[in-house]
Parts: C-alpha cells; structure tokens; sequence
C-alpha cells in the first residue's frame, strides 16, 4: 500500500496538468482517504500538500511549490513540480471535501493574482504620468531659459539683465535639472547608471550653484547689500543657503569615507532636505524677480502671468523627485533611530 501511493505521489507530481489534477485528487479520495490543499502566495507561487491517512493509522504528506505566471488574458499557466519532500505532517487540516477544498483555493489564488495585475498596471499608469509629467516640465525649463536668455543678451549683459542671466541658468535651468538627475521618470537620465547619475548631479550641481551664487553677489553688489523687497530677500536666502548646500553635497559625495563621524543615511539626508529648500527658495525669488521694474518694462502684463505660471510649473515638478527620495530617507531614518 505505502509503495502503491508513494509511486502514485510521484507520477502525480512528475506529470502535474492543472485540468486534469482535480479529477486525479478527487479519484483518490475514493480509495484511500486523502485531503488536498493549494495554499497561494503574494507571488503567484503555490504549494501542493496532499496528506493521505493510510491503512494503519500513519500520515505521510507530499510538498511540493511551483510557479504560477498570468498572461494578458488572465490565463494561468503552472511549471512542473521540480521539488518532492515526503515527511510526516505537522499538523492535519479536516476539511469536508477534497472537491471544495481544491475548488476554493483555486479561486482564491486566482483573484489574488488578478489584484496582483491589477496592482501592476496601476503602478505603470502612474509611471507613465510621470514621464508624462517631466516632458512637460522639460519644455518649460527650456522654454524659460530659452527666452531669458534671448531677452537679457538682447539688452545686453549688464546689472539687471547679466543678474537675470546668471540666476536663471544656474538655478531655473542647472541646478533644476541637477535636483532630477535620480528621478526615476526623468526622461534625460533614467536609464543611466547610479554611477553616472551622482556625476552629472554634482557637475550640474557645482556648475548651477557657481552661476547662482555669482548672479546674487553681481545684484547684492549693485545695490549695496540693500535688500527691501521680497524677490531680494528670497534670493539672498537661496544665496546663503546654497552655499551650506554646496558644503553638504560634497560630504555626501564622500560619505562613505566619513561614516566613522556621521551615517551616510542622516548625510544624504539632511543634503537632500537642504537642497531642496534652496531650490525652492530660489525659484520663489524668480517667480518675485517678475515682478521688478526689469520685466514690467520690457514685457506685458499677459506674458508675466504666463512666465510666472512657467516658474510654478517648473517648481512643482522639478520637487517631485527630491521629495519622493527625501520621503523615503526619512522612512529609513525613521526605521533605524526611533
């Protein structure tokens, strides 16, 4: 009897065919008093036990996992059964039937794979809003650098017009595009390696903060360090800011060698949330910088409403990446210090 059931086990196993497997089980249960059960993981995987009570008394269990893939269709295909443990149970689950038990765990699986689908393609909808999303906000830092730069060396680089000029190419433009370099929908960079994306931000990031900071001191400079307005306050914030930005960027970039003295986690971290902040601050300040007698002179009041709406645009979009990534430091820092 045990050498009859083990052989059946084993062809069972060898020659498993999900539409013929059922009838198999139930055939069993006729003859030997046997109960089966699929058991479905969150990937798909399920894991076969059938648990026989023989003659005398004894309980022998065949284990078995196999890998379950679905098609577009919502069909389900099943690999073959490649692992055999033959032991005694740990515990016996009495059902009422093999029949329902089976049937009911088949449909349970199947609904947990088709949320699992369903899962899938929400997350790749909102992957494809977000590049989606970065298209448009490409073309608006381009459109804004485009135009800035056409308007100032029209007029000439001088005060104002050279100030514009430098801000606008270090912080609108490089430094924007330094921010989103390890956004993982940012068209320009998603498919390079991590590697190479730290190198193009620090560039980015030296040669955007190089500009920005020089473009504030040529304003401060001219106006004796007199700061009234809200774009001028803004601005010097950035300015300041941006520095301590610069600072922290080059630890996180070596934080590896000076983990001894601080976490590379709380490093990368507090760069993260204080570039961000300058970014922020800055683009502000040029959202205000529409406002001065330079635009107001040289542009209509339409086309300050459009520059303005550009300069949010660009804001909002441009933050998506830094805040996702800053989110998910905080989580860990979060999980490791508290």
């Amino acid at each position: 009897m045990h050498v009859t059931l083990l052989r059946y086990v084993l062809r069972v196993i060898l020659n498993y065919n999900p539409k013929t497997f059922l009838h198999s089980a139930i055939n069993m249960s006729n003859s030997i008093d046997a109960t089966s059960s699929v058991i479905c993981t969150d990937y798909g995987s399920t894991t076969l036990k059938i648990t026989s009570i023989l003659a005398d008394g004894e309980n022998v269990t065949c284990t078995s996992d196999s890998a379950a893939t679905a098609s577009t269709t919502s069909t389900f295909g099943y690999q073959r059964l490649t692992s055999v443990k033959l032991s005694k149970p740990d515990t016996f689950i009495k059902t009422p039937g093999t029949k329902s038990v089976i049937s009911s765990r088949f449909l349970k699986m199947t609904m947990d794979m088709k949320s699992n689908c369903a899962d899938s393609d929400t997350k790749q909808s909102l992957i494809t809003i977000e590049y989606f999303l970065n298209i448009i906000n490409q073309i608006c830092i381009g459109f804004t650098t485009i135009y800035m730069n056409w308007l100032c060396l029209s007029t000439g680089l001088t005060k104002t017009s050279l100030h514009a000029w430098l801000v606008t190419l270090g912080f609108s433009f490089l430094m924007a595009e330094a921010i989103m370099c390890h956004y993982k929908s940012n068209i320009l960079t998603f498919n390079f390696p991590r590697t190479t994306k730290t190198t193009i931000h620090w560039v980015l990031q030296v040669l955007g903060g190089g500009l920005g900071i020089t473009g504030t001191l040529v304003k401060c400079i001219q106006k004796g360090f007199l700061i009234a307005t809200v774009h001028g306050k803004l601005g010097f914030a950035a300015f300041i800011l941006c520095c301590f930005s610069m600072i922290s960027g080059l630890a996180a970039l070596y934080s590896q060698k000076l983990k001894q003295f601080l976490s590379p986690l709380l490093n990368k971290t507090f760069h993260n949330l204080l570039g961000l902040v300058t970014f922020v601050l800055a683009l502000t300040a040029q959202y205000y910088g529409y406002e001065t007698g330079f635009f107001v002179r040289k542009t209509t009041e339409d086309f300050r409403i459009l520059m303005k709406c550009i300069i949010l645009m660009t804001l909002i979009l441009s933050s998506v990446g830094p805040l996702k990534s800053l989110y998910h430091k905080l989580m860990n820092v979060k999980k490791n210090y508290w």
